[in-house]
């Protein structure tokens, strides 16, 4: 049987095992893992009529509103910030699901020249002619946005870089400027930079300063809704949409 066909059948066979009634159901994404939910979501309507209301922010803004008391059906976070809420009882260890692995990288504008960051020298040369750069808010909880700011830190520039550098509040926002043409350079993360048809994904940051990060769902307080969507997520449907928008293994 062809590797198609039993995706199809798998599909539908869960599909037909589904039979709650069709509901909103809210998901928080953090802002690595919003395309891949848009991706998801309309097939997983289809099939069982429900709708994905998504709510997307930084990995520590998410992480911090379910700790104080939000309760979304399921999220979408990195691996080390939904353990957080396993350990605090907000998620439970058997109801999450490993959906691939982001990295760190630039961005540049589509159909402009794309710099070589292949290695530290060459990473450095390209941040310092760059006419500008931005980056997500590490102190909201931004994982790129963090590990960038200590990576300027690292290698010694950021006295030289601090006049054309900007800091914005998510990954997000950072490449649709770039696409715009407001910002040069974009740091941020892979999976927020691959789909996006305005801007072209330079590569990741180079060792010792390259960051993959794994992601992971989780229902969220025993969702049955939540379930349900975590559930069409471990399809080959589901974790299509996460490589599709720029998630490795």
């Amino acid at each position: 049987m062809k590797a198609t066909h039993k995706r199809v059948i798998g599909i539908l066979i869960w599909a037909a095992t589904s039979t709650t009634q069709a509901e909103d159901i809210k998901v928080f994404a953090a802002g690595a893992s919003k395309v891949a939910i848009e991706l998801a979501a309309p097939a997983f309507t289809r099939m069982t009529g429900d709708t994905l209301v998504v709510i997307s922010d930084t990995v520590g803004a998410l992480r911090d509103r379910i700790s104080q008391g939000e309760r979304p059906d399921l999220t979408v976070l990195s691996q080390v910030a939904l353990q957080t809420l396993i350990t605090q009882g907000h998620v439970q260890a058997h109801q999450t699901l490993p959906v691939g692995v982001v990295s760190a990288g630039l961005a540049v504008k589509r159909g402009t020249p794309v710099p070589d960051i292949s290695t530290v020298e060459a990473f450095k040369q390209t941040l310092q002619q760059a006419k500008s750069i931005a980056h997500a808010d590490g102190a909201r909880g931004a994982t790129t946005g963090a590990h960038f700011a200590k990576t300027i830190d690292q290698l010694g520039l950021r006295e030289t870089l601090q006049p054309k550098l900007t800091v914005l509040p998510f990954g997000v926002e950072v490449i649709e400027k770039v696409a715009a043409g407001q910002y040069e350079l974009g740091a941020s993360q892979s999976s927020e930079i691959v789909p996006h048809d305005a801007v072209t994904y330079v590569g990741d940051l180079p060792a010792p300063f390259a960051l993959r990060t794994p992601y992971k769902a989780g229902v969220v307080h025993n969702s049955a809704a939540g379930e349900r969507l975590l559930k069409f997520l471990s399809t080959p449907a589901g974790l299509d949409a996460f490589q599709a928008s720029g998630f490795g293994k």
